[in-house]
């Protein structure tokens, strides 16, 4: 298992890494990656480059706490998040009207831009969203290591 989770925490900073020279590719579009990177919960590159920080947080941190068997609760509490925020999301395209962003926040999305380039809205709504789905799974993962005196 310590051998799969090296792998895997690897694998996912690496595609992290290359996500960053993805988007900066494409900064008006974003390019669905579903068919591949659906196992990491990417859809798009904007997602596989927070989750895959998170993920390879989530391989190497219970080898660091010397229980590597604690990946599977953190994969199965990122999944819990990660479906969540999905099925809200869905919800919300089919139903909510009319179809436009509710605040006008383009001066704040200054730092993703410093760092993407000129991207578009929709990228920075997408990398704003999963960085706080990866902050509910790191605050869940959190709790649970503290309830369960795994820290």
């Amino acid at each position: 298992m310590h051998a799969s989770l090296i792998i895997l925490g690897s694998v996912s900073l690496i595609l992290s890494v290359y996500s960053i020279e993805r988007i900066k590719r494409t900064p008006q579009e974003c390019q669905f990656i579903i068919w591949w990177a659906f196992p990491l919960g990417a859809f798009v590159w904007e997602d596989l480059l927070v989750y895959g920080f998170l993920h390879a947080v989530l391989a190497f941190f219970p080898l660091f706490l010397g229980k590597p068997e604690l990946w599977l609760t953190f994969f199965l509490i990122f999944w819990v998040v990660r479906s969540a925020g999905e099925t809200l999301y869905q919800f919300l395209q089919q139903f909510i009207l009319p179809k436009h962003h509710p605040h006008y926040i383009d001066p704040y999305l200054g730092p993703l831009r410093k760092i993407f380039g000129n991207i578009s809205e929709q990228k920075c709504f997408i990398l704003m969203q999963i960085s706080m789905q990866s902050i509910t799974v790191l605050s869940l993962i959190g709790l649970y290591l503290i309830h369960t005196g795994n820290i």
